[in-house]
């Protein structure tokens, strides 16, 4: 008895998920596209693009969307489309079952601002370039002075990078001035000395040991009394006084 149930089951099983995909089927290409739901999934800190905007940019991209039929739009295609946006990292476009067409913006996070001669850019947090825009100013970290004196950028990123990455350093340096010789100087927020980084060479040591300085070196009162500290000498840290 309980073999023949088993084999009921599995017919009506069998017969009910094709009817249901079937229904499903035909109901989907009947709806159309009636709302446009934008979203931007990463941190409020970056508003290089607002959700009228994105809006704004569909409707622009693809007239008439609106009305049209769901399975007529190419939810890939327009993922395509919005990667290309300067400030867009990642978008994913779905829809819901009621036929809103959902668009999912994840924005690019500048690491480093640069200023280059009469220009000025972001490097985002892979290293690659980003414009300046108009509505909003991220506050990262700056870079200038004789960029194009410097042996590699992979190098000025290579330095961002780590210092981005660390919450103590990205605290405490505000910016990355390159010299003549194409070396890096480190300006930190607090204190009035400067820091002789040189080149990205023993760069964790380098940093290892500018932490050891700030934490246990220094006494609190001292960080004002300097005027260099130089970070390129192998196994020691030069502090050299105003």
């Amino acid at each position: 008895m309980k073999k023949w149930k088993n084999i009921l089951l599995i017919v009506v099983v069998a017969i009910y998920f094709p009817i249901i995909f079937s229904f499903v089927s035909v109901g989907k290409s009947q709806r159309v596209c009636g709302e446009i739901v934008p979203a931007i999934c990463d941190s409020i800190q970056n508003r290089f693009i607002s959700r009228d905007e994105i809006t704004d940019i569909a409707l622009e991209k693809y007239p008439g969307i609106l009305g049209r039929k769901i399975n007529e739009i190419n939810c890939e295609d327009m993922e395509i489309f919005f990667r290309k946006h300067p400030a867009i990292e990642n978008c994913e476009v779905y829809f819901t079952y009621g036929g809103a067409l959902h668009i999912d913006i994840s924005q690019r996070e500048p690491m480093l601002r640069v200023f280059e001669g009469n220009s000025s850019y972001y490097l985002d947090t892979n290293g690659k370039k980003m414009p300046l825009f108009k509505k909003h100013t991220a506050h990262s970290l700056v870079a200038n002075g004789y960029i194009n004196r410097v042996e590699s950028m992979n190098d000025l990123v290579s330095l961002a990078q780590a210092i981005n990455n660390d919450s103590f350093l990205k605290a405490q340096i505000e910016q990355v001035y390159v010299d003549e010789k194409g070396e890096f100087v480190l300006v930190p927020r607090v204190g009035d000395h400067l820091i002789e980084f040189g080149g990205i060479d023993r760069m964790n040591e380098k940093f290892r040991n500018l932490k050891a300085l700030y934490k246990t070196g220094w006494d609190a009162r001292e960080w004002n009394l300097y005027k260099k500290v130089n970070l390129k000498y192998k196994g020691q840290v030069v502090c050299t006084k105003a």
